[in-house]
């Protein structure tokens, strides 16, 4: 019976991270964005990374809250709740004939999924650092699984439709799914027993460093990446960019690293991973994928996770990016459905590889990892030359995504080299909290 429960409990927390990771990833959409003006529209598309960032910091937040008030019960119902929430917008906002709500919904959108992945994080890395994988094995599934199949346009039949018209996502049968599932998942968990109030006259403090961290590194992030953009729509001179682009890079992985030295102990390598990962999955380009290979993809994720966290090692991991860059490059000339099947087995394989190794003892921590993944990255600010002014001159050459994402992904090397140097290898025991996260006497 408990294996099943936990075998539940991993599904419930695939879907919920699957909701979450779609919510940040894509915007909100309507079935009248038809009717709505260019302008409106490409606000949307701009407040995807924003919403973004927004995200991975509401996510942080709510695990680290989740850790230091509340049981795990109490993060089930918190998840839940947050699906309940992201669901209601999807309804409003097919009710609503405002286009102008357009950015205000996706915000909110953002906001939720936030909130579902930072509580659903706490309670499914809770249950992995006790001994039960499952949880921590499903939330690490949907969230990289989410990362890895991309936009899903093809699975959606996105690219098929107006552009102005696209389907609304995640679909509210999949948030409904997910909603039927953290609804059983929370009563299962209610008999639980929640976290011990502290004595009177104690007061619990608030480990602020992990959303420091998360701050840090989306913001940063997504000024480096607007920054980045504007140089190619409003500089003056169009010389190619380099010193721009190495700024950008510098400035990318040195928040990666900051924040990885905010997080406890070396929990801060799932950032260092993150952060490469997604320049080097942006530069494999627009990948089309039937149905029938998202099933491979989402196999060859749970095959690496599995794979890492049986032999963990930032070296290989951090290889493996590096590997995944340099076939970015070597074969960007060659836009084929071989080249993209190949590269999209490699990516899945690694980004399950860098989940599991990764794991993280504090959960807030495993959260920022995961919701790393959907941030922005230094690729998506570069003009594509097939779409995009094809005369002008000063735009990237086609190999300069994969060469970015190669020069990012050594600054993270570097980075992670220094945070292994300054955290020596420490055994964490089950019942052992990071820095921060104790009791302390209230004056």
């Amino acid at each position: 019976m408990r294996r099943r429960g936990e075998l539940f409990d991993s599904v419930t927390a695939y879907c919920g991270a699957a909701v979450g990771g779609v919510t940040l990833f894509l915007p909100i959409t309507f079935s009248w964005t038809e009717n709505s003006t260019p302008y409106r529209i490409s606000s949307l598309i701009n407040s995807v990374p924003r919403g973004a960032a927004i995200g991975v910091i509401v996510a942080v937040a709510i695990a680290v809250l989740m850790r230091t008030f509340v049981g795990a019960a109490a993060a089930w119902w918190w998840a839940f709740g947050a699906a309940i929430a992201l669901l209601v917008n999807h309804i409003i906002g097919r009710q609503v004939s405002a286009p102008e709500l357009l950015t205000t919904q996706n915000y909110v959108d953002s906001v939720c999924g936030g909130v579902l992945l930072g509580a659903l994080g706490a309670a499914a890395l809770r249950c992995w650092k006790s001994g039960r994988q499952g949880p921590g094995f499903g939330f690490a599934l949907g969230g990289a699984g989410t990362f890895v199949v991309g936009d899903l346009a093809e699975v959606l039949e996105i690219r098929d439709q107006d552009p102005y018209s696209v389907l609304e996502t995640p679909p509210r049968t999949l948030i409904a799914i997910a909603i039927f599932f953290l609804f059983i998942s929370a009563l299962r968990h209610r008999t639980r027993i929640g976290r011990t109030p502290p004595p009177p006259g104690v007061s619990v403090e608030l480990p602020i460093t992990p959303i420091l961290a998360a701050t840090v590194l989306a913001l940063v992030v997504l000024a480096v990446t607007e920054w980045l953009s504007r140089q190619y729509t409003e500089a003056a001179r169009y010389d190619g960019h380099g010193v721009e682009i190495g700024v950008a890079i510098a400035a990318s992985a040195l928040a990666a690293l900051a924040a990885a030295m905010l997080l406890p102990g070396r929990d801060g390598t799932g950032a260092l991973l993150a952060v490469p990962l997604v320049a080097a999955a942006d530069a494999l380009g627009d990948t089309p994928r039937p149905w029938w290979l998202v099933l491979v993809l989402l196999a060859l994720t749970g095959a690496g996770i599995l794979l890492g966290a049986r032999l963990p090692s930032a070296t290989v991991a951090i290889l493996a990016i590096l590997g995944l860059g340099l076939f970015d490059l070597l074969s960007g000339a060659h836009n084929s459905d071989v080249r993209f099947g190949i590269g999209s087995a490699g990516l899945a394989l690694i980004a399950g590889y860098c989940c599991g190794m990764a794991r993280p003892h504090y959960p807030p921590s495993g959260v920022l990892a995961i919701a790393a993944l959907f941030l922005p990255s230094l690729i998506t600010a570069l003009p594509r030359r097939e779409i995009a002014w094809p005369d002008r001159p000063g735009l990237p050459e086609p190999g300069t995504p994969a060469r970015v994402a190669l020069l990012l992904t050594a600054g993270c090397a570097a980075g992670l080299l220094v945070l292994y140097r300054a955290r020596p290898r420490h055994r964490h025991r089950p019942d052992e909290a990071p820095p921060g996260d104790a009791v302390a006497t209230s004056a």
